[in-house]
């Protein structure tokens, strides 16, 4: 496993193993935008007048590392705690601000209902298609575009800075291994895709990235867009030929034969790729 990117959305990072101090970064983007990064995920932190937000807290070590850090930064506490989605590597964590409120998708609770396994947060601010939280001197717009990598999944922006966040969406020059996307609706990814890349950010927070991965957004906005075209001209000329019986039994076979190769020097391509396809396909002509 070559990238850091990678083993993050692996898990490997997710609640137990240590926090990794010499990693550990908060850079101001923005004036009060920061990118906190740690283990592997990244936090947006925005210091407002009034008070402190933070998106995705992870899990507890980090949250508390993070604590810690933005403690060096302002004396303004923290008062809200954003969640991109439901999935529970991303919530963790949200004991280290127990007087913040959360805020979260109105799906999360259902989901945060069945967890058997790992502590859940009580949503105190849920939102269906949009949401703006006025910190004082920032205004933090959250959107519900579509159905991406999860029901709730969430995008983020400071208004005033064109700063955005997101998680889960894309890698840079990578494909996620194949078991943490067989959920994924990529037809709505590529709508996600398509609203971020129309915010026209300076600066993108990826959920996984610990740089700006503004370049890495656009060109996997464009590569949403070329496999949603090959894979439903696939299915077009199929169902022309074949009728939708034909269709349906394309499923089973498209991933095997359809091919990128402009992508193929991007990690995981020949092990991932078909996934992608496969979660094309199936969002096309199953919905889902």
């Amino acid at each position: 496993m070559k990238s850091p990117a990678i083993a993050a959305v692996l898990g490997l990072t997710f609640a137990a193993t240590p926090v990794l101090a010499q990693e550990a970064s908060m850079t101001e983007v923005a004036d009060g935008v920061y990118h906190y990064f740690n283990s592997g995920y990244s936090s947006m932190v925005v210091v407002g007048d009034d008070g402190v937000m933070v998106v995705d807290t992870a899990f507890l070590p980090r949250a508390e590392a993070m604590k810690a850090a933005i403690a060096e930064i302002t004396d303004t506490p923290v008062t809200h705690v954003a969640l991109s989605h439901e999935h529970f590597d991303h919530i963790g964590g949200f004991e280290a601000f127990p007087d913040a409120q959360v805020i979260c998708h109105a799906s999360c609770d259902e989901i945060f209902a069945l967890s058997p396994l790992f502590p859940t947060p009580d949503v105190d601010i849920e939102f269906e298609d949009s949401y703006i939280l006025d910190l004082g001197g920032k205004t933090v717009e959250f959107l519900h575009p579509a159905i991406g990598d999860g029901i709730g999944a969430s995008i983020i922006r400071v208004q005033e800075d064109d700063v955005v966040y997101s998680t889960d969406m894309y890698l840079d020059k990578a494909f996620a291994p194949g078991l943490f996307i067989e959920h994924n609706n990529l037809v709505g990814t590529r709508e996600i895709m398509h609203q971020l890349v129309a915010w026209e950010p300076v600066y993108a927070i990826n959920g996984h990235g610990q740089g700006n991965s503004l370049e890495a957004l656009k060109e996997n906005a464009e590569f949403f867009d070329k496999l949603y075209d090959g894979v439903i001209a696939d299915f077009q000329q199929t169902m022309a030929e074949g009728g939708v019986s034909a269709a349906v039994g394309r499923l089973f076979t498209i991933s095997d034969d359809f091919e990128m190769e402009e992508y193929s020097d991007w990690e995981n391509y020949e092990t991932s790729f078909p996934d992608y396809v496969k979660r094309m396909a199936l969002s096309l002509m199953h919905g889902g």
